[in-house]
């Protein structure tokens, strides 16, 4: 159920918003299949289900692997994780649940072991505009 629909109500502002999803992608210094990955991770902890639905389906479309999306709430415990995703998911956990200046460092230094700069940030923006996504999702519907 909608509450409300933030394209028909703010078009400006969802010209705006999807503009800058689109650019994302077009940069294209993170992997698809990485990117929705932060997504769907991103969209649980924020708990969701509109862009998490949407994120997972965007993952399988990629050819990501069925078995890490199930395993995604457990990452940190589970195989199957390389050591560039583990550095992302805890990034976009830092991020999402707004960790302590010196937790944020350490998992930006952990980042820089498998990221160039340009990606760091490509993969910053992904983070916070799919909490921006996840916020404006959340208040439009009530369950999806």
């Amino acid at each position: 159920m909608s509450r409300f629909s933030f394209p028909d109500t703010s078009p400006a502002l969802f010209k705006s918003m999807y503009g800058l999803a689109t650019a994302i992608v077009e940069n294209g210094k993170v992997p698809a299949v990485l990117r929705d990955l932060i997504e769907c991770r991103v969209s649980q902890i924020n708990q969701c289900s509109f862009c998490l639905r949407m994120h997972a389906k965007s993952f399988a479309e990629h050819g990501g692997d069925a078995a890490k999306l199930t395993m995604l709430p457990v990452w940190r415990a589970a195989d199957g994780f390389d050591d560039a995703e583990r550095a992302a998911l805890d990034w976009a956990e830092c991020l999402t649940r707004i960790e302590s200046q010196e937790r944020i460092a350490q998992s930006h230094g952990a980042l820089l072991a498998h990221f160039e700069a340009d990606a760091i940030s490509e993969l910053t923006c992904v983070i916070s505009t799919m909490n921006a996504w996840n916020r404006l999702g959340i208040a439009q519907h009530e369950f999806a």
